[in-house]
């Protein structure tokens, strides 16, 4: 009967650690055509807010980015774009994780032929994987959200191998 017990409860607590999980994926090729821009980027961002769940959709409170608020730290050498996406297309990250209603601080930011870009954040002052990964138009709006990454390490290799500007945290 002991035995039974214990097996329940394991069970039952490793079904409450994992069913949660909102998946990782991995980047496809296509989400990089038209990528003409790679910058290093520092976002003044006084209106982020963390959100207490990360489960349900909310597309909705997230926050357009506002083009004055962010000033360039550096720019990428156009030859080390592709090298970049490759090593961002190893990331494992996870799908639709709402951690955040918006970047803040030291981002990536990878802008498209169209005039759309890619923001790209990990909490790395808190020494956390939860962040921002969004899609944005020319004019700030907030067109897809992708997600947060599953690893601090990942944003931080990122930064740290293709950009002089070095990240860490304690």
């Amino acid at each position: 009967m002991k035995k039974t017990i214990a097996i329940l409860l394991t069970a039952m607590i490793c079904l409450s650690l994992t069913a949660c999980d909102p998946g990782t994926f991995i980047i496809e090729d296509t989400f990089f055509e038209g990528i003409v821009r790679a910058e290093l980027i520092q976002y003044e961002n006084g209106e982020q807010k963390h959100f207490v769940s990360w489960v349900p959709n909310q597309f909705d409170k997230l926050l357009p980015f506002e083009e004055s608020k962010a000033t360039v730290i550096e720019t990428l050498n156009e030859e080390k774009i592709p090298l970049l996406l490759a090593e961002f297309q190893q990331c494992h990250i996870l799908h639709t994780y709402y951690a955040y209603n918006s970047p803040k601080d030291v981002c990536i930011r990878l802008t498209y032929e169209n005039g759309n870009y890619l923001i790209i954040w990990a909490d790395y002052n808190r020494g956390s994987f939860a962040g921002y990964i969004g899609e944005y138009l020319p004019d700030g709006t907030v067109y897809s959200f992708w997600g947060s990454f599953s690893s601090l390490d990942d944003y931080l290799y990122l930064v740290n191998t293709f950009f002089e500007t070095q990240l860490s945290y304690d």
